[in-house]
């Protein structure tokens, strides 16, 4: 396989350590993600437990109590469209301080805010897209699972029940887990075409589409190193899942134990966010192919620069 640089053809373990090594170079970027995170994960944890006092089987709901059930959704929501706002921003500084730490380790990184600002726009499209591809995935199975779930709580759609029963519920099917994993596993693969898709951005100027089929190219031209990749990914994802899903699952219902919980999980994110950057960006330019010139922008194919 023809390479840019043939002495960059690294190994996989070889792009892991230098990933890994050059992300500990930039762990502002993980403070940022971490508050970032922040709030959203506190709100929704504080949800969660009043959702857990306010709706129980076969008695009334408090008024107050949904109404302030109501308060942190609405605030879960705008944190929600405020991380998938900035998000971009922080990555684009991330990833261009990563790149600049795998290329010329002996030298300073660029500034991180100058990197945020380029490629804001594009790696906002892609995020875009990929949202896209996930509610295509993950619509279907969601109305499944609640139409399954209700048929066996016995409860009509539209009726109040415990979402935390409901949840355990559905892990308790069989064929919702399966649907689930085959899921995970369709986002799993996009998600690694979306990280190869940003460091394209961020290393050869590319618009959003563009740098999507040379992310699925890389993927499919690179299918063990980034196998590997993703198996890491995967190992963390389930470390940290339980964290996240202790108020969903109904068990823990005190607030202030959840919303220590967010925090600890929002801290993590942060710190593997980073590091995941570091680990995409050192597999992309450790095995990429020569890249054909960069398409000029266009408003169908993505944000200009």
């Amino acid at each position: 396989m023809a390479l840019d640089n043939p002495e960059r053809a690294l190994s996989t373990g070889r792009v892991i350590v230098r990933g890994f090594t050059a992300a500990h170079g930039t762990l502002a970027g993980a403070l940022l993600l971490a508050l970032l995170h922040l709030p959203l994960q506190v709100t929704n944890a504080v949800w969660w437990s009043i959702q857990g006092s306010t709706i129980v089987p076969g008695e009334e709901p408090d008024g107050r109590q949904l109404a302030l059930a109501l308060v942190f959704s609405g605030l879960t929501f705008a944190f929600g469209v405020a991380v998938f706002l900035v998000f971009p921003l922080i990555q684009g500084g991330i990833l261009g301080q990563v790149r600049d730490r795998l290329e010329a380790p002996n030298r300073p990184p660029g500034s991180f805010g100058t990197f945020a600002r380029t490629h804001y726009l594009r790696l906002l499209g892609s995020q875009t897209l990929f949202l896209l591809i996930a509610i295509a995935v993950i619509a279907p199975l969601m109305i499944l699972a609640m139409v399954q779930a209700f048929q066996a709580t016995g409860t009509p759609p539209g009726g109040v029940t415990d979402p935390a029963e409901l949840n355990r519920r559905l892990l308790q099917d069989p064929v919702t887990v399966v649907l689930v994993v085959v899921a995970l596993a369709v986002l799993a693969a996009a998600g690694m075409v979306y990280w190869m898709a940003n460091c394209a951005v961020v290393t050869e100027q590319r618009t959003t589409l563009a740098a999507w089929r040379r992310g699925f190219a890389f993927c499919r031209r690179n299918i063990s190193a980034v196998l590997s990749v993703w198996l890491i990914n995967l190992a963390v994802g389930v470390v940290l899942a339980p964290p996240g899903m202790l108020g969903q699952l109904g068990l823990v219902s005190g607030w202030w134990v959840l919303a220590a919980a967010a925090v600890l999980y929002a801290a993590v994110t942060g710190y593997w966010g980073v590091v995941l950057a570091g680990l995409c960006m050192s597999l992309f330019l450790g095995r990429r192919t020569p890249a054909a010139p960069a398409e000029p922008p266009s408003i169908l194919a993505g944000a200009g620069r």
